[in-house]
């Protein structure tokens, strides 16, 4: 059994997330510097939930931010769901390591990305 997803929309992954009440379906930009699951616009998260915690992070520019953070799963395609946890932070949502880490990522020639088991 070989899933795999590819994306012509380069560089951005389609996810689905279920995030407590909530599901959304939303196309992330693959983010190699940022070593979390995923970042969310606050727009797109749980619709009023209380976050499930707070997490330090440390932005590109050095600054230090306390981000609200939802326990979550992600989908990717056909691929199985993976546990995940969802930060709000900044205007543009982001797919990171730890997720991306999960798989085998292929950016072909700038024209689209690939993901397989």
């Amino acid at each position: 059994m070989s899933q795999s997803l590819t994306s012509s929309h380069f560089p951005y992954v389609p996810l689905h997330l279920e995030m407590g009440h909530r599901d959304a379906d939303v196309e992330a930009l693959l983010d190699t510097g940022f070593d979390g699951d995923v970042a969310l616009p606050a727009g797109l998260t749980t619709d009023g939930e209380p976050a499930d915690g707070y997490l330090p992070w440390t932005l590109a520019d050095g600054s230090e931010v306390s981000a609200p953070a939802y326990d979550a799963r992600v989908q990717i395609g056909e691929l199985p769901p993976l546990p995940a946890v969802v930060i709000v932070l900044g205007d543009e949502p982001l797919v990171g390591r730890g997720v991306s880490d999960r798989f085998r990522i292929i950016l072909e020639h700038g024209q689209r990305l690939i993901v397989e088991p």
